[in-house]
């Protein structure tokens, strides 16, 4: 596979040419969102077909309208969400129109051309986006990186370092700006001064949850926020399945960090295998509960992976020199040189645990030398010296 580095493979046009629509230019398009939004293959298939968002709209009303009760309120029974998106008249228009733009929100069209091609090309894909930030992002080489809102500090850390890594080597992060692991995969793409996505399940003008609104502004100036569902929708339970399907088809691949057996995560990585993405698990530990899923998925064939250049280089990138060897912020903000006796010893550790005296005879170092090196990388915490006698790779 021809290797080249993550800019090259990105051809997202410049923002000027992938904007979408001004909410003022939107308004057909944003009552098909509000009515619609929970029939995305129905309305999907009409806006190929080349039929305006109105008369999609006028075909589908009657189905709609047979399924509102008294209250006036739309009920989709037919999608077995229970979703109650909130219909409002031509009457509050002004309204939303004055929030859609007090938030700068963009309205992305399926038929518009900033609307990311690999979402397009998916039968249920969501009639309409509404983007904060980046519109042009959305179309940029991308990964998912998911996991467990109650997820241990060792896979906060992997999902912070992996979100960190790969933003930094020039792909885009995506995931939920949920607690746990999406979180902490937002943070380290920020702090890898990348691009990083979060996909809402609620409206846009709603961040959940409410903790991470100051996360979701840093993401905006760097990338973008993103929904499906109009103003107004709360978070429901129902939503985020729906949610999982965008993450994954908005990327080339889903990282899973770490999932409990029964996690939404699972959910994420079922739509990545229909929709043809790579999937890629972090192994877990088999005591406890909290790496069950992943260990699953691993059972079932899923890549495993231990570093950022292990996506990078599957996904037929040019991993950066100090990812192939494994290179890992030192105490002091150092990347270990990958010329060094310690970047050699962290290149062999990338194909797994090796014992000392296998270390010695493959690096042809002295004993004493090896000594010092191993002691270096184990109180930088790059490595673990197990009771089998073996050297393992540590995530720090």
């Amino acid at each position: 596979m021809r290797k080249e580095t993550v800019g090259q493979a990105q051809t997202a046009s410049p923002e000027s040419e992938r904007t979408g629509l001004a909410p003022a230019a939107a308004r057909d398009w944003l009552e098909l969102q509000r009515v619609l939004a929970w029939e995305p293959e129905a309305v999907g298939s009409m806006l190929r077909a080349g039929i305006k968002p109105k008369a999609v709209l006028e075909s589908l009303r009657p189905r709609i309208a047979a399924q509102t009760g008294r209250s006036g309120r739309t009920r989709f029974l037919s999608t077995g969400n229970g979703i109650d998106p909130r219909c409002v008249g031509s009457a509050a228009w002004p309204r939303e129109l004055e929030q859609l733009e007090r938030l700068a929100l963009r309205v992305i069209p399926l038929t518009d051309a900033a609307y990311p091609l690999p979402l397009a090309a998916l039968a249920d894909a969501p009639p309409v986006l509404l983007v904060r930030g980046s519109a042009a992002v959305l179309s940029s080489s991308a990964v998912a990186i998911v996991g467990a809102r109650a997820a241990t500090q060792g896979a906060r850390a992997t999902a912070r370092r992996l979100g960190r890594e790969l933003a930094a080597a020039g792909l885009t992060i995506v995931s939920g700006l949920a607690r746990g692991i999406d979180a902490e995969a937002h943070r380290g793409a920020l702090e890898g001064r990348g691009r990083t996505i979060g996909v809402l399940a609620c409206g846009p003008d709603r961040i959940y949850p409410p903790e991470h609104r100051k996360l979701a502004e840093e993401m905006v100036e760097v990338g973008a926020v993103v929904s499906e569902m109009p103003l107004g929708v709360p978070p429901r339970r129902a939503h985020f399945p729906l949610r999982n399907r965008i993450i994954s088809g908005l990327c080339r691949a889903v990282i899973v960090v770490e999932a409990r057996r029964r996690s939404g995560s699972l959910i994420t990585v079922r739509h990545a295998l229909e929709q043809g993405r790579e999937v890629f698990v972090i192994p877990g530990s088999i005591d406890g509960p909290f790496a069950e899923g992943t260990n699953q998925l691993l059972r079932d064939g899923a890549r495993p992976i231990c570093c950022a250049a292990d996506v990078l280089e599957d996904l037929g990138f040019q991993a950066p020199l100090d990812l192939r060897a494994g290179g890992r912020d030192s105490p002091s903000g150092q990347a270990v040189d990958a010329d060094s006796l310690e970047g050699q010893i962290l290149v062999i550790l990338e194909a797994g645990p090796i014992t000392r005296d296998r270390l010695l005879s493959q690096l042809g170092s002295e004993v004493a030398e090896l000594a010092g090196a191993l002691l270096d990388l184990e109180l930088a915490g790059r490595i673990m010296l197990e009771r089998d006698g073996r050297i393992y790779a540590r995530w720090r």
